[in-house]
């Protein structure tokens, strides 16, 4: 297999939420989308040809999946991510915000604390929020050049209060792969104040340094419950086909969670949901090998590009994602300047570090999962309007 990830694919005219959205959001059609993390390349061939099999069917109505799909999941987490689990574990969820909405709900009361490493995903803050949960930040620090977990800080956020520790594993923005090592570590944490543990491993296929660890291996040793969010749709690019999976080992756990998502009238698995997961799992593994070659030649690219002609940036090789998360302060410009900048002087449209909470101040996440032509193209504008003056 030979996939040209050079091609650009024309998105700007389509129902693309990265391309249309951008007058609503930034108040401006003509800007380089590099915000939403989906990417610009087109799905693995095995994916298109499951999904348009899947559409000559004719008929869409309500659907239960069959034993191939679980077979499938089974697969991926046991031959990428040494896990093998066993079929009863899996939860099907529509997404895996929702899925972790159903389980804060399940799992806790209204008024109860979650506790989550900042910078960190956006929408965790709304999800928790509107299910009557507290946000509690504890920000990342730099510990030999690598974002690292403050365990003392950890410690002194805690209250009677705090009943979940939500883990982006790995984590999104700062793109870390967290070792066997510090997941051991934060598990023992967890044991300490008796906290179940949720895990977004949404991004978990897209490593370029270390290896990735299920937070379920290193949480059965402490003897923490686990429930760990997982999906195709960042392997895949098949984000807008909505579907994803809950693993839970515990039985009284995923018994509370399934309780509450059959309350809260959950949907119905789709039809694509099956055609999607089985084309990813069973027959991509060669495209997204591919892919990872690619994405990390982007990353590279960035880097270095960063280091030779954007000297007032900073940015570190991020360990996994295709996001890189660009230390602004050079540039001496508050929040709002800095908006601004990269709207009305680069024409891009960036994540804002506000976004990811208090600790992403003077930050922006670039998404670089785009053809090497585009991503380079960005660059260039940022460089042309530095050297104007901002």
């Amino acid at each position: 297999m030979s996939i040209d990830f050079d091609k650009i694919t024309l998105r700007k005219n389509t129902n693309s939420f990265k391309w249309k959205a951008l007058d609503m959001l930034y108040g401006e059609k003509d800007l380089y989308p590099m915000w939403v993390a989906d990417m610009e390349f087109e799905a693995s061939p095995a994916i298109r040809n499951r999904i348009r099999e899947r559409a000559e069917e004719g008929v869409y109505g309500y659907e239960l999946l069959s034993p191939q799909y679980y077979e499938a999941v089974r697969y991926w987490l046991d031959r990428r991510h040494d896990y093998p689990v066993e079929k009863d574990w899996i939860l099907y969820c529509s997404t895996v915000m929702a899925g972790l909405s159903a389980t804060l709900q399940a799992l806790t009361e209204e008024g109860d604390g979650v506790l989550v490493n900042t910078p960190v995903y956006g929408n965790f803050f709304g999800t928790i929020t509107g299910c009557g949960r507290k946000v509690t930040e504890s920000p990342l620090v730099k510990k030999d050049g690598l974002w690292s977990f403050d365990l003392e800080d950890m410690e002194r956020r805690v209250t009677p209060k705090t009943k979940i520790f939500l883990l982006c594993n790995p984590h999104n923005p700062v793109g870390r792969v967290w070792s066997r090592k510090e997941l051991s570590e934060v598990m023992e944490f967890c044991a300490r104040h008796r906290f179940i543990v949720i895990s977004d491993e949404v991004h978990y296929d897209l490593i370029f340094e270390g290896k990735h660890t299920m937070a379920a291996l290193a949480a059965r040793p402490a003897g923490v419950s686990c429930a760990t969010l997982i999906a195709p749709s960042k392997t895949f690019n098949v984000a807008g086909i909505q579907t994803a999976g809950m693993i839970i080992e515990e039985e009284s756990l995923r018994k509370q969670v399934s309780q509450k998502m059959k309350a809260m009238s959950y949907p119905f698995e789709h039809a694509f949901v099956e055609p999607v997961t089985v084309g990813g799992y069973l027959e991509s593994e060669e495209w997204l090998e591919e892919l990872l070659i690619y994405l990390k030649g982007n990353r590279d690219c960035f880097v270095r590009y960063v280091e030779e002609n954007l000297p007032r940036l900073k940015v570190e090789p991020s360990q996994a994602t295709y996001l890189m998360w660009v230390d602004c302060q050079g540039l001496g410009l508050d929040d709002d300047q800095l908006r601004r900048f990269w709207i009305e002087k680069c024409r891009l449209a960036l994540s804002e570090g506000t976004e990811f909470g208090s600790a992403g101040r003077q930050y922006v996440r670039f998404n670089v999962a785009c053809d090497r032509k585009s991503m380079l193209y960005a660059l260039a504008q940022i460089r042309t309007a530095l050297k104007r003056g901002n």
